[in-house]
């Protein structure tokens, strides 16, 4: 019996004794229902015995809960870089810009509009009047220029206390090409109390929808200058919900901002709740018993069931992501093309994309998932062939195979291999997906231990450059290829991206960032992605339509390809 069959059948058996969602709210004491379970241990089926006890009937504020698959690291948007983190502080923050429903299109945000010059050097926004952040203060001109200031300015006593304090604002280096005179905004300015005026140093092809991106969204500048280094735990925003509390390990509360200014898109819902269930079957569990509204992370096989399951529904979000292995250039061994490449030889990728992915997964051969215009359509994948990678590792040296590798104090180390402890979009299971892979390289005489760790501590491992061979990926976030490629192999060698040092590549890709002109743009691109492929740079696995799981009555959520999703939209029963 797989577990799909016998979880799926508890769910059956949930919605059949009550479906209803749960609230904020007292209520009388539902009757708890016996149910019997079927499941494997051993290899043996056995029945246990639980208790199902369906949810108060709400009395309280609407709520709208969501089964988040981890963590928040941090709800400071300009330090974070994952989207866990990110689901909670899109609804608490807004940009000038912001991406339009399911598309990667760029409509006006807390900017009403905006020119520019015929260079691209001058960007001029027009703001909204009478937009008031949580705390009560003004929205304007001048609390743009002071969140750009925290966000670029070294000196800024408040981005040199998070510096001190081990925080990084990753994202505004990479996108606008570093901090200070090096990027390529030269001044942010307030030339009204409504206008703000962007100059830049050179155009920039991307930076419309860079402005789209999660991170460059406004602070309360009062709020923020009371935070100091506690900000990732007090979030004050404009947006359409305002921070009420984070219980760490629980869930995070948020409440509609009553003084919202865009009326005609205020919340639906009172309260918004976003549970950290990490596990992929508990929050399939807590959908099905009603304690959460929505979710995301399936495993595979509960996909087609929860598609032909009437009591539910299921929205895939565009594919927008890959999932990938990532070699650390600081150990010898991963210098060696033929190494890599043996690696890239020994995954059966499709195989790993038909068990796993639950028929929402493409195998991936480039960075650039096929829906950007920077895709190489032309590029030819390394073939699953066990007998080559054998080959290509002893021509590199190691006859009979790899298990260590040396680092750069000469050390030789055992070869660990590290997965992510939560789902995301590109990697569904990721335990499953690396022992798979761990299975494949050992068949190609490829031995990897492996390890895995908390998800802050992950993220901060891999910033740090401390993982050896890892899994991670990415979900686009402004639907432009320079959001993929040069955030990862640009400006080399960076220890977050495993001290990966191409030149050529880094010069074709900030050659495309300075363009404006899409066509020449894109030949770049693709070329940039053919010798990241000929040089195996990285292994690219899948690429997903994550789907997303909803009681049957939830109306409203739009799923989008950066990831970015608002739940202002959202109604519930």
């Amino acid at each position: 019996m797989k577990r799909s069959n016998k979880l799926m059948a508890l769910i059956g058996l949930l919605i059949t004794a009550s479906l209803v969602l749960a609230a904020c709210g007292p209520a009388a004491a539902p009757t708890a229902q016996v149910i019997e379970v079927t499941k494997i241990v051993a290899g043996t089926p056995v029945v246990q015995v639980v208790t199902a006890t369906p949810p108060p009937k709400p009395t309280g504020p609407k709520a709208f809960i969501f089964g988040a698959q981890g963590e928040p690291v941090c709800l400071d948007p300009a330090i974070i870089t994952d989207g866990i983190s990110g689901r909670v502080t899109n609804q608490v923050y807004e940009g000038l810009v912001k991406f339009d429903g399911s598309t990667t299109n760029v409509i006006p945000s807390l900017a009403e509009s905006w020119t520019t010059s015929d260079d691209g050097l001058v960007w001029k926004f027009k703001l909204h009047e009478g937009v008031k952040f949580h705390d009560g203060t003004d929205f304007n001109a001048e609390a743009v220029v002071k969140n750009w200031d925290y966000w670029h300015n070294t000196s800024n006593p408040l981005h040199k206390a998070q510096l001190d304090a081990g925080q990084v604002f990753e994202y505004y280096g990479a996108q606008f090409g570093g901090f200070d005179d090096a990027s390529v905004i030269a001044s942010v300015e307030a030339t009204g109390t409504h206008e703000v005026t962007f100059t830049l140093r050179q155009p920039q092809g991307p930076f419309l929808n860079n402005l789209g991106m999660f991170i460059f969204v406004f602070w309360s500048p009062a709020a923020l200058e009371a935070a100091g280094t506690d900000s990732c735990k007090t979030p004050v925003g404009t947006g359409p919900f305002k921070f009420v509390e984070w219980k760490p390990g629980e869930q995070v509360t948020l409440e509609k901002f009553a003084d919202y200014w865009d009326t005609a898109n205020a919340a639906k819902v009172d309260q918004v709740i976003i549970r950290n269930i990490p596990n992929n079957s508990q929050r399939l569990l807590a959908l099905s018993a009603g304690e959460i509204h929505g979710m995301e992370g399936l495993e595979s096989d509960d996909v087609a069931a929860l598609q032909a399951n009437p009591d539910f529904q299921v929205l895939l979000r565009p594919a927008n992501n890959t999932g990938y292995v990532a070699f650390n250039y600081n150990y010898a061994e991963f210098q060696d093309v033929r190494v890599r490449q043996a690696f890239a030889h020994a995954i059966d990728k499709k195989s790993i994309v038909d068990a796993f992915y639950g028929g929402t997964g493409l195998v991936a051969k480039e960075f650039q998932p096929p829906s950007l215009w920077g895709y190489n359509p032309d590029i030819e994948d390394y073939a699953f062939d066990t007998a080559k990678a054998k080959a290509l590792l002893a021509e590199a040296g190691f006859p009979d195979g790899l298990s260590e590798v040396t680092a750069a104090d000469g050390a030789k180390v055992a070869l660990d291999f590290w997965y992510m402890p939560v789902s995301r979009p590109y990697y569904p299971n990721p335990k499953d997906i690396a022992t798979a892979i761990a299975a494949q390289l050992a068949e190609a005489g490829i031995t990897v231990n492996l390890q895995t760790v908390d998800w802050a501590t992950y993220l901060d491992k891999r910033s740090n450059g401390d993982l050896m061979l890892y899994m991670l990926g990415w979900t686009g976030d402004n639907g432009d290829p320079d959001n993929f490629v040069c955030y990862f192999f640009c400006d080399p060698p960076r220890s977050n991206e495993g001290f990966v040092n191409d030149a050529e590549v880094a010069d074709l890709l900030a050659q495309a960032a300075r363009l404006t002109d899409q066509a020449e743009r894109a030949e770049l691109y693709q070329q940039a992605e053919q010798l990241i492929h000929d040089r195996t740079l990285r292994i690219f696995v899948a690429n997903n339509e994550p789907p997303l799981a909803f009681a049957a009555g939830v109306t409203g959520y739009v799923p989008n390809p950066t990831g970015t999703e608002f739940f202002n939209t959202v109604d519930v029963p």
